[in-house]
């Protein structure tokens, strides 16, 4: 039974060679498209409507929904020691959070959109670099980055080989198709996954995007002289900041302001609520609170994150985020668990006798740019509500605009919800 099973593995790999080895670095690199990059009788699986494959384009993302998104393809692999993985790539945009794509060199589900243990190759992200992760499950670690070589390039066309030896050392090179020669980028060892079931293509897209993915001139070769240098001092693993989505031009309304406490009590602590009324979650890596004239000019920014900066910021949808220079305080006076209160060291003093707020993910906004802005006054309490203090200013409908008549005094006994629902 393994010889047979030994015979039908040689086979496959023989057929991989065949049709998808890489130019060498002295040979023609010529056009992405053209020459028989790939061929569709290789054992790919996975979500095969969302991909074009054939001899003349390679693998092309071509998701008929035409809509945002991912798509993953797969093909068997057991291959990681000893192993050389390279592969050409064409994007027809420059690289975003919301706009890159994976090569797992090696992983323990065909599935590559869940859980998995595995490594893979990112091409770009937050930057525009190409980086080595470890997979663990659903968390992900940066192990090294590669050099900005797509900043600023709207088409950009490179080659990726990765090396890694029978010691642990993973090592990576790249090269622009404008480029002569594989220029290396980092090694580092990592021996914290010993095996692998497949490898493959994942893409992470936007709308516009969704045929912007091609991968080409993809060769897997085990039992291989590397050419990494364990005697090199490698790289120690590295934090990066996470992936997140990328805006549309006006992000109006995409965040409301919900609760405001202004004027607390001695024994709470100001604070500012934010609700997300989409059905998406909105992760951002900082938020920016402004306090302005009613011209609207801004005298004062505070940054709002949390204290990891490689943790963003996360609102679900229908949920909500508070900010606090005490959240302990908030916490023991409105009897919340504190679950979505974040602690803001620098949190601005508001007014007691009121104020005007805007909510942006820039520092700097320009059009566009901001979520919402409000008004915050004693007139915006209940008319019947002779005390204002210790008691904040709630929204009546919360996915509703933030205009002075969508605003009452808040009608829970401890003065205020932060952070869940308005009662």
């Amino acid at each position: 039974m393994k010889f047979y099973q030994t015979i039908i593995l040689l086979c496959f790999f023989s057929m991989l060679f065949y049709n998808c080895s890489l130019p060498a670095d002295d040979e023609e690199k010529g056009d992405l498209k053209g020459g028989d990059t790939i061929t569709p009788e290789l054992p790919w699986e996975g979500e095969m409507d969302k991909f074009t494959i054939n001899s003349k384009e390679g693998i092309h993302l071509n998701d008929p929904q035409e809509d945002a998104g991912t798509a993953y393809i797969t093909i068997p692999s057991t291959s990681v020691k000893n192993t050389r993985w390279e592969f050409g790539v064409h994007l027809t945009f420059n690289p975003s959070a919301n706009n890159y794509a994976r090569f797992y060199l090696t992983s323990s589900s065909n599935i590559l959109s869940g859980n998995l243990n595995g490594y893979y190759i990112q091409i770009g992200g937050a930057k525009d670099n190409v980086t080595l992760y470890r997979q663990n499950g659903e968390q992900s670690k940066l192990l090294a980055s590669g050099r900005e070589l797509m900043k600023g390039d709207s088409s950009p066309k490179l080659y990726i080989k990765v090396e890694r030896d029978n010691n642990g050392y993973w090592t990576f090179w790249t090269r622009l198709e404008s480029e002569n020669e594989y220029v290396k980028e980092k090694q580092i060892k990592d021996t914290n996954i010993q095996t692998s079931h497949y490898c493959g293509i994942y893409c992470i897209y936007t709308k516009t995007r969704c045929k912007g993915f091609t991968f080409h001139h993809i060769q897997l070769s085990n039992d291989v002289e590397t050419n990494t240098s364990p005697d090199e001092t490698p790289d120690t693993p590295d934090t990066d900041l996470p992936d997140t989505p990328e805006l549309p031009e006006d992000v109006r309304g995409m965040l409301l302001f919900n609760e405001i406490m202004y004027d607390n009590a001695t024994d709470g602590a100001e604070y500012v609520e934010i609700y997300n009324p989409g059905e998406k979650t909105i992760t951002l890596p900082t938020l920016y609170l402004y306090k302005m004239y009613e011209s609207g000019t801004v005298y004062s920014t505070t940054t709002l994150c949390n204290e990891s900066s490689s943790t963003p910021l996360t609102i679900p949808s229908k949920g909500y985020l508070c900010f606090s220079k005490y959240t302990g305080k908030v916490i023991r006076k409105h009897k919340v668990n504190g679950e979505n209160l974040i602690e803001i060291s620098k949190f601005p003093a508001l007014n007691n006798d009121g104020g005007y707020l805007a909510l942006s993910y820039s520092e700097k906004p320009e059009k566009g740019q901001t979520f919402d802005t409000c008004r915050f006054r004693d007139e915006m309490h209940d008319s019947d509500n002779k005390k204002t203090t210790g008691i904040s200013l709630e929204k009546k409908s919360p996915e509703l605009s933030s205009l002075n008549k969508n605003w009452r005094s808040s009608k829970h006994a401890t003065g205020g919800t932060p952070g869940i629902k308005n009662r």
